[in-house]
């Protein structure tokens, strides 16, 4: 039988971590990167993945250092009051988050399985699927994510191989990008919209409650940071090398397209296009599903003032906490489809995440490294105080 005691091991936090990497990554970046041109893109990518490994550095100082609570551990050095509006700013940006994902997602169903008019109704189930999800609660959804990664893997892997075959190595070139373009400018966007496809990692500060080994756990998180990177490499390559820029900027899914062109030996999957689709769609869904779950986390610890650890509440608790993913999951519907019907509020909403929402994120664990006190520094100058 599986525990039930709200903890996950450093596996599970690897399979959660790379989901929700992988998922938008992969499906959006590549034509993203094609537009600055060939070489640019595959430098921005690489600058992308630079700075993200800054960052998971900077998480994990923070996340070793918690004592219990990522909320306690701010509170030590922001205050109380500014901990809770940081909070507030942090469900806000999982709300965001969630919404986007799961307009992506409901989009990508509509055009590869199902007509354009269903695209309430296939929000509304994604949506429902993430909310029993979320009151599942995490210990659930980890156990789920380690039972599909190799299902998912395994297929996805194959049919790249299967990709390798029809590249052309020459797309890649020049590494010196288009003359005459702003190399600097097209660099820079290339690779700060790479690092932003890394930001899930931010959920591992709040990971805290749910696991015993700290070492293990940042581990974990590594080495989904650098397969997810591996892999965001491989394709983009393989995508380039046989699209070519130019194609390859005007595909909106280019993934889905290029798998959907290849032949099986014995042809005995018609619409694989449909089938591959899947990868993405419990790719999203578990962006979808993570930022609804921390959403609803963190704008309750940041209404209450304290941080919940464990797994048995009452009846009266599991009723509150049923509402307020209830109440949230309502307004992520309002905004993803408000995203749908509106493009460019989207676009509004993406560019003042690039702007505001990513520094943010970036910026506060960086200053809370040098304000918050270290747990370990602390104990052992109490020591030395205690024998003095």
């Amino acid at each position: 039988m599986f525990s039930n005691n709200d903890q996950i091991s450093a596996r599970q936090i690897k399979r959660l971590l790379l989901f929700d990497m992988f998922g938008a990554s992969s499906l959006l970046l590549p034509a993203q990167l094609a537009k600055a041109g060939t070489g640019i893109g595959l430098w921005s990518l690489m600058a992308g993945i630079g700075l993200a490994g800054v960052y998971l550095w900077i998480l994990y100082s923070c996340f070793r250092r918690a004592p219990q609570d990522y909320m306690i551990y701010l509170s030590q050095g922001w205050g109380s009051f500014l901990t809770k509006i940081f909070f507030l700013c942090y469900a806000g940006i999982s709300v965001a988050v969630c919404a986007w994902a799961a307009n992506l997602l409901s989009e990508v169903m509509c055009e590869s399985l199902l007509e354009n008019r269903d695209f309430p109704i296939a929000l509304l189930l994604i949506l429902l699927l993430a909310l029993y999800g979320g009151i599942a609660g995490l210990e659930a959804r980890a156990r789920i994510y380690e039972l599909l990664f190799w299902v998912l893997v395994i297929p996805l892997a194959f049919m790249l191989l299967l990709c390798i075959r029809q590249v052309q190595v020459i797309q890649w070139f020049p590494l010196s990008g288009r003359a005459g373009s702003d190399g600097a400018g097209l660099f820079w966007r290339g690779a700060w919209m790479s690092f932003a496809s890394f930001l899930p990692l931010t959920f591992l500060v709040f990971l805290v409650p749910h696991v015993q080994n700290k070492k293990r756990a940042g581990k974990a998180a590594t080495a989904a940071f650098l397969f997810s990177a591996a892999a965001l490499v491989a394709i983009y390559l393989i995508l380039l090398g046989i699209f070519g820029q130019g194609a390859l900027a005007r595909e909106e899914y280019a993934i889905i397209t290029l798998l959907g062109m290849v032949k099986i030996p014995g042809d005995f999957v018609k619409r694989l296009d449909a089938v591959m689709v899947g990868v993405w769609f419990f790719t999203l869904y578990a962006l979808t599903g993570t930022a609804l779950y921390y959403g609803v986390t963190i704008l309750r610890k940041a209404a209450t003032g304290r941080a919940e650890k464990g797994n048995a509440k009452s009846r009266r608790q599991n009723r509150v906490q049923r509402r307020w993913f209830f109440a949230v999951t309502a307004v992520v519907y309002g905004v993803a489809y408000l995203f749908h019907v509106f493009p460019n509020t989207e676009r509004i909403a993406c560019r003042l995440f690039y702007t505001i929402g990513i520094p943010f994120l970036v910026l506060l664990p960086a200053i809370s490294v040098f304000l918050c006190p270290n747990r370990k520094i602390k104990q052992r100058r109490d020591e030395m105080q205690e024998h003095a």
